[in-house]
């Protein structure tokens, strides 16, 4: 407490207790672990003096490291933007998703327009560092539905350096292909796609290490600890 009667920032006494750093306080406040007087407090600002601030425990590893999602962006669905998610996660009340943590995060490697599958989004700034550098670019694969049959030819015209494109499946009337690179990302690479065959899908299947599976279309999920990309 300050001389003044007015209390200290509930970060400062927030780091004194749990004896952590500023920064690690005010991430559990944001995550909605601390509590004053019973009631969650989101607001690092609020003063306190003699209220009684409690700290979740269960909350509390969460809280202290950045976070990363992951989700699956349905085909044909709006836009899975971060005002989506936050929307899903007010709606399933869960304190370790509240919209003040959320609101720092960014979207990294956003989708092509009207594509389909993995989005990330984090508000760690190593790993939005690594996915956005150009001067090392993830390497990411992509199924990409076409109509028709593809031939050996066609197939052969489209490999260069940058790409591998390989023949996943196909029937009489339509092909998918495998697209995996360094070169495969972006709103160029999609365009340059739509202009070797008729594209009717394409989805993002995978991210450096990390792919979609388990999840569903319209399923997301947090980075586990040690998950790299």
């Amino acid at each position: 407490m300050n001389s003044t009667g007015e209390g200290v920032r509930l970060a400062k006494r927030v780091a004194s207790d749990q004896g952590c750093s500023r920064r690690e306080a005010e991430a559990l406040i944001f995550a909605g672990a601390v509590q004053i007087d019973g009631h969650v407090v989101t607001e690092p600002a609020r003063r306190v003096q003699n209220e009684s601030v409690q700290v979740d425990r269960l909350a509390q590893h969460t809280a202290m490291h950045a976070l990363t999602i992951l989700a699956h962006q349905s085909p044909g669905a709006p836009p899975l933007t971060l005002a989506a998610l936050q929307s899903t996660f007010r709606s399933q009340a869960n304190p370790l998703w509240r919209p003040e943590r959320l609101a720092r995060m960014l979207a990294a490697v956003p989708l092509p327009q009207g594509a389909s599958g993995m989005c990330v989004f984090s508000e760690d700034i190593g790993i939005l560092r690594h996915l956005q550098d150009p001067r090392a670019p993830m390497e990411q694969e992509w199924l990409a539905t076409v109509s028709g049959i593809v031939q050996p030819d066609t197939l052969k015209k489209m490999q260069f350096t940058g790409f591998r494109v390989s023949l996943n499946h196909q029937t009489d009337a339509q092909a998918v292909l495998r697209v995996a690179g360094k070169a495969a990302q972006g709103s160029g690479f999609a365009q340059w796609l739509a202009e070797q065959l008729p594209l009717n899908e394409l989805r993002r299947q995978r991210i450096g290490r990390l792919s979609l599976a388990p999840l569903a279309a319209g399923e997301w999920r947090a980075l586990e600890q040690g998950e790299r990309f």
